[in-house]
C-alpha cells in the first residue's frame, strides 16, 4: 500500500501521537480448462541464458532522429516511441520506465487483444540500442506458457465463477447493513466487522474488474466507485507499475512505506526518527489501518483535479448511499478496519521477499523477478480463501493478472512445475507465518543498522 508525502508525514505524527499505547507492546474456483502436460511439450528453442538486462534510462529528451531515442523491445522487435510516449493512455511514465528495456510481458499482461494487435504498426528502432542482453531461457519459455494458456481458454470469464465471487460480498454487507442499524454496542460492532470485511471484498471485485480485459470486467467497472468508494482510474494508474516493476525500489509505490515503516536498512539522511523506527514491528497496524482512508481521500482529489466527473458522481453516490444507510461514524470505523485487512493481505505476500536497490535494481527479467518477489499465501479454510480475495495466489496473480481468479488454484500447479524446469523458486507459506515473517522483518530492519548510500523510496517517475 503507498502513500502520499504528505499522508506518510500525517501517518508518522499519528504513530508518535499513539506512543503511549506501543510501551506495552503486543504483539471459489470453476473448472480449469484442460491441463497443459508441459512434460510432454517441449519448449520452443532459445538462447542460452544471458547476462540480466541492462537498467532503464533516462527518458529521452531530443526529438532529433539518432540522440536520445525511446526504444522499447516488445517480442525481439525495437520499436521507437520518442515521437509516441505522450499518446499512451496510460501515461508517459509507463514508456519513459521502460527505455531500453525488454517490455514484452507488460505489453501481454496489461493490454486488451485489441491494443495488443495495434503495437506492431509502431515504428521500429532504426538505431537500437547496443549491449542489451537478449530475454532468457525462461523468459521464452514463460512466453510459450502464456499462449498455450490464452489457446486452451484460462482467460475466458465463467458465469458461475463471477456469481461465486459476488455473493460473499452481498451477503456480509446485506449483514452489516442490518446490524449497523440495530440498537446495541454488540449490534453496531458486529455491523462494523461485518461491513469491513464486505470493503474488503469489494475492493478485491474492484482490482478484478480494472484488471479484466472482458466486456464483463469493462461493464463493471464503476464498481469500484460506486461500491468500493475510490476512483478506479486513480488505483489502475498507480497500481499497475507494482504489478510491473514489483518490489523494484523508486518504481514500486507499494513498498514506499517510509518514514513510516522501513522495508530496507535506510541511510541515516532519510532516518528522520529511529527512535520510532525501532518499534515498528510493534505499530505496523496503525499506518496500515489508515490505507482506505487515505485512498478515499486521494481518489476525491484525484477525480475533482483531472475533471473525471462520471467517477465523480459515482463517488458522491457511493457516500450518500452509505451514508443513508448506516450511521456516519460506524461506516468511518468500518473504513478503517478495512484498511487493515487490505494492507496485511496485500503487502505480506511481497514484503518479506527480496527487494530490488542498488546492484539489484531492475537486474532480472520480468518473469524470475516475479518469481522472486512473491510468495503466495496458504490458506487453511473456506473463510480464509474468501477474505484474500484470490490474492493468496499471488505470483498467479501478478503473472497473469488479467486472467479470472478461480482459475488460479489450477493454475498454481502448473506454475510450479514451470518453475522446477525453469532453474526457478515457486514460493508458498502458510496464512499465518507469512504474517508472521512480514512482522520479523519489521523488527530486523527496525532494530538494525542504518545503512549509507541506501536510497529512500522517492519515486522515479510521478505515476498519479
Amino acid at each position: 500500500a503507498s502513500f502520499s508525502r504528505r499522508g506518510k508525514m500525517l501517518t508518522t505524527l499519528l504513530i508518535a501521537g499513539g506512543c503511549a499505547l506501543l510501551q506495552r507492546p503486543r504483539l471459489l474456483q470453476a473448472s480449469a480448462p484442460q491441463s497443459l502436460r508441459l512434460a510432454a511439450s517441449p519448449l520452443a528453442q532459445v538462447p542460452a541464458a544471458a547476462p540480466a538486462p541492462a537498467a532503464a534510462q533516462p527518458p529521452a529528451s531530443s526529438g532529433k532522429k539518432g540522440k536520445g531515442r525511446l526504444n522499447i523491445r516488445i517480442d525481439d522487435e525495437w520499436y521507437d516511441l520518442t515521437n509516441w510516449r505522450a499518446a499512451h493512455p496510460a501515461g508517459t511514465h509507463w514508456i519513459d520506465a521502460y527505455n531500453n528495456s525488454d517490455a514484452t510481458e507488460v505489453m501481454y499482461a496489461f493490454h486488451s487483444d485489441k491494443a495488443i494487435s495495434m503495437f506492431k504498426r509502431l515504428p521500429n528502432s532504426r538505431a537500437p540500442p547496443e549491449g542489451i542482453a537478449p530475454p532468457s531461457a525462461s523468459t521464452y519459455a514463460f512466453r510459450e506458457l502464456r499462449q498455450r494458456l490464452v489457446e486452451e481458454g484460462w482467460f475466458k470469464i465463467h458465469p458461475l465463477g463471477e456469481l461465486q465471487k459476488l455473493a460473499p460480498w452481498s451477503a456480509v454487507t446485506a449483514a452489516g447493513v442490518w446490524l449497523a442499524r440495530r440498537s446495541g454496542f454488540w449490534s453496531a460492532f458486529a455491523g462494523v466487522v461485518c461491513l469491513a470485511i464486505g470493503n474488503s471484498l469489494a475492493g478485491w471485485l474492484s482490482h478484478d474488474y480494472v484488471h479484466g480485459r472482458q466486456p464483463f470486467a469493462w461493464a463493471m467497472r464503476g464498481f469500484g466507485e460506486l461500491i468500493g468508494g475510490m476512483s478506479t482510474t486513480w488505483w489502475s494508474n498507480k497500481h499497475n507499475m507494482h504489478h510491473a516493476l514489483t518490489n523494484e525500489v523508486g518504481y514500486d509505490e507499494d513498498i514506499a512505506l517510509d518514514p513510516a515503516l522501513h522495508l530496507w536498512a535506510p541511510d541515516p539522511r532519510h532516518d528522520t526518527l529511529p527512535w520510532l523506527r525501532q518499534w515498528q514491528h510493534v505499530y505496523w497496524p496503525l499506518p496500515y489501518s489508515i490505507l482506505f482512508l487515505y485512498w478515499r481521500f486521494d481518489s476525491i482529489r484525484y477525480v475533482l483535479k483531472d475533471k473525471k466527473w462520471g467517477e465523480a458522481a459515482r463517488l458522491a453516490a457511493h457516500w450518500a448511499a452509505f451514508s443513508a444507510l448506516v450511521p456516519f461514524r460506524l461506516l468511518l470505523a468500518s473504513v478503517w478496519l478495512s484498511g487493515l485487512i487490505t494492507a496485511t493481505i496485500v503487502t505480506v505476500t511481497h514484503q518479506s521477499e527480496e527487494i530490488f536497490l542498488g546492484d539489484t535494481l531492475r537486474k532480472y527479467d520480468f518473469v524470475e523477478a516475479q518469481f522472486r518477489s512473491t510468495r503466495d499465501a496458504k490458506c487453511n479454510n473456506w473463510f480464509s480463501d474468501v477474505l484474500w480475495g484470490g490474492m493468496q495466489w499471488q505470483l498467479e496473480h501478478h503473472l497473469f493478472p488479467t486472467m479470472p481468479r478461480y482459475r488460479y488454484p489450477a493454475l498454481s500447479k502448473v506454475l510450479a512445475q514451470f518453475a522446477s524446469e525453469n532453474d526457478l523458486t515457486y514460493r508458498v507459506t502458510g496464512e499465518f507465518k507469512i504474517i508472521g515473517d512480514n512482522v520479523a522483518l519489521l523488527k530486523k530492519i527496525g532494530q538494525g543498522p542504518q545503512q549509507p548510500g541506501n536510497p529512500n523510496s522517492e519515486p522515479l517517475f510521478k505515476q498519479v
